[in-house]
């Protein structure tokens, strides 16, 4: 049996079909947070733990997120007719994972998620992470089209609270600058530099990178923004 100290084996109960299985999570001591991206993307030094963070089933094809909360009764059966009970063949991501495996595994909690009816923004927040994991694979295509989904979804969710309405404000307009969608990406910073309610936090988040992209692209901001 091999053993690799990058690893510790989490002990898990399937919610849907109950059976025990051991997955991969990276060692606390194994990496290293080292800065992160304006959308935050945490960027990471040593094992990255974004590839573990959803544990599936390799019995049934569940998969599981901490953020997840419909894991139970009717929104089990939910993901049972909608997604679990067509699965053809079940994979089997408990051990070292590639960014493609780790793909799949958020791919398939969000189908999971969507099936169990999970609120949007949980769904959101998986399409944001699978566009991260096509960043690190500078798949450029694939991670805008997970970026784009992320927005609609941030879109349509409802906030908790001020923080997350904040958050989700903030993450709308750097999505939309991601995507080349610069009106969108205008009207949302601009509402959290000039927002009464906004706290100085998430101000001053869009206030850098606005400045950021000034700079970065001041011949296009010239030209085609003018504001601030």
């Amino acid at each position: 049996m091999s053993f690799n100290l990058d690893y510790y084996e989490s002990k898990m109960v399937c919610n849907f079909c109950r059976k025990s299985y051991t997955t991969y999570k990276v060692r606390p001591g194994r990496f290293k947070v080292k800065g992160q991206d304006m959308d935050f993307m945490p960027i990471y030094e040593g094992v990255n733990p974004l590839l573990y963070e959803v544990a599936v089933c390799p019995h049934c094809g569940y998969a599981y997120h901490k953020s997840m909360t419909r894991t139970y009764g009717p929104f089990l059966s939910l993901a049972g007719e909608s997604y679990i009970n067509k699965l053809q063949k079940v994979m089997n991501l408990c051990r070292e994972r590639t960014i493609d495996e780790a793909v799949a595994s958020y791919q398939m909690a969000y189908l999971v998620a969507k099936a169990s009816m999970e609120e949007e923004l949980v769904l959101a927040n998986f399409a944001l992470k699978i566009a991260w994991l096509y960043r690190l694979k500078q798949d450029r295509m694939s991670e805008k089209r997970y970026l784009q989904s992320a927005r609609d979804l941030f879109n349509k969710s409802r906030a908790a609270n001020k923080e997350s309405e904040e958050k989700i404000q903030y993450l709308v307009a750097e999505i939309s600058l991601r995507l080349g969608d610069l009106a969108e990406a205008k009207r949302g910073f601009s509402r959290l530099l000039t927002g009464r309610e906004i706290s100085n936090k998430y101000r001053n988040f869009a206030r850098k990178r606005w400045e950021e992209y000034k700079y970065q692209h001041q011949e296009a901001a010239e030209n085609n923004i003018n504001f601030l």
